[in-house]
């Protein structure tokens, strides 16, 4: 696969999504699958993981779903659009809106099926079924509840080109959580059980499965029926490549990119592939006419809620504060300030004095992924809450990169106060939300050392 901007596809240990498809025009199959010259395009997603927009906190950012929309919106021809899966980040109330939102505008987008990945596994029967939609489907052949039947469509069927083609999907059966009242049966075992069905419905198979290379290798080897198999990325995009007569491929994720990938059939009907991971940057304009209406009911949902941060789901780590130690607090920055008049001054004239005001811009200021690094303590039981309760603490102020105030304002601060530094900028100025991030230049910025 061939990228437009970075030598992003590369060979993986990595786990994967698959999936298979075809293209409109005329009829291009017969008994056995697609006749030679037959040629079928997708566009395809995956590891979204609630990336609505981006941030934009330090200018311009690639990725978002306003401009993958717009990405999509270009693109002409018969195609198919699909998802690997893994559109959300976690099970935790505020990712599910996440989720919710995601799905709407990707319903908007014209999507045509997405996996159940990993990451909505541990959503659980009941909050799978919450999020899974009739005009978008979930598909999995081997997602089932907790008496064997299927969690969602076992597989559909899409026409392109003449050519019917069947979506299904698979997960990993070794992924160490899965949300109560599902259970993931072995994957080889489930679509062996469905490729009967498919033969005999569809002229092509579209598998989307969360797997181990190896274990899709090995069900490229058992099943020629898969014709392209694309796979969750992890961080990583694979160039096209041939195993028996599987074109297999993946695309990065955090909605940064989408993959584009055209099978053509030779005389043998033998497949070739090539593609491309396209990076969603400024060279394509958004269109947020087609998503608008989806964030816009995220942000809505959040909107003055404060939410549990100790609410235990699968999957991912809580948001974390610095926990003070007993007997000490947060206290806010203006605590500091008695006797750090100078660094004060420093500070109040920093954008991090006012971090929360380019959330509240943007409607973000209530959204728990984004106000962790816009403000003090958040996530601890003495720390940021909201701007009604908690105002002294709505900035990256000292007790940020210092830790809590309470046990410093009688004591040597240079003794006690944690030293900042690199490690606590990086915590929050990572290479995706600050890709130009150079400490000691943006140090300089808030330099605030006595004598300095």
């Amino acid at each position: 696969m061939r990228h437009r901007t970075t030598n992003l596809f590369r060979l993986c240990g990595a786990t994967l999504c698959a999936v298979l498809v075809a293209c409109d025009g005329d009829i291009a199959s017969k008994a056995g699958g697609p006749l030679a010259g037959s040629s079928l395009r997708v566009l395809f997603t995956g590891e979204t993981l609630g990336e609505l927009e981006p941030c934009n906190c330090s200018g311009k950012m690639a990725g978002g779903l306003p401009r993958r929309a717009g990405y999509i919106a270009q693109q002409q021809g018969p195609r198919l659009l699909v998802d690997v899966g893994c559109v959300g980040r976690g099970a935790r109330t505020w990712e599910q809106l996440r989720i919710k939102a995601a799905l709407r505008a990707m319903k908007a987008m014209g999507y045509d099926a997405v996996n159940v990945g990993e990451h909505e596994a541990w959503l659980g029967r009941d909050d799978l079924a919450s999020i899974a939609s009739d005009e978008l489907p979930f598909v999995s052949a081997n997602v089932v509840d907790a008496k064997g039947s299927p969690a969602v469509r076992p597989f559909v069927i899409v026409e392109r080109n003449g050519l019917r083609v069947a979506i299904t999907g698979a997960l990993d059966d070794a992924v160490l959580t899965v949300g109560d009242g599902l259970n993931v049966q072995p994957p080889s075992e489930a679509i062996g059980r469905l490729m009967p069905t498919l033969r005999e419905r569809a002229d092509a198979v579209v598998l989307l499965a969360d797997l181990p290379r190896d274990e899709v290798d090995s069900l490229a080897g058992a099943y020629p029926e898969i014709s392209l198999i694309l796979m969750r990325g992890r961080g990583d995009s694979l160039e096209p490549t041939v195993v028996n007569r599987s074109v297999v491929a993946s695309v990065s994720g955090e909605a940064l990119y989408v993959g584009d990938v055209t099978v053509t059939w030779d005389a043998a009907r033998r497949p070739t592939g090539q593609g491309e991971a396209v990076l969603l940057n400024d060279r394509f304009a958004e269109d947020k006419r087609i998503v608008k209406a989806s964030i816009d009911w995220y942000k809505q949902q959040v909107d003055g809620k404060v939410f549990d941060l100790s609410e235990a789901r699968p999957g991912w780590d809580r948001i974390r504060a610095f926990r003070p130690e007993p007997g000490n607090a947060f206290v806010g920055s203006e605590s500091c300030t008695k006797c750090h008049q100078s660094q004060n001054a420093v500070w109040s004239n920093a954008r991090h004095a006012t971090a929360m005001k380019s959330l509240e811009r943007v409607g973000y200021a209530h959204s728990p992924e984004c106000v962790v690094c816009h403000v003090v303590g958040y996530g601890a039981a003495d720390g940021y809450q909201s701007m009604r309760t908690t105002p002294h603490l709505g900035a990256v102020g000292c007790e940020s990169c210092h830790g809590a105030g309470k046990a410093l304002l009688g004591g040597d601060c240079r003794q006690i106060a944690r030293t900042g530094g690199m490690p606590a900028c990086a915590a929050c100025h990572t290479p995706k939300h600050h890709p130009d991030f150079q400490y000691d230049v943006h140090w300089q910025r808030i330099n605030h050392k006595e004598g300095r």
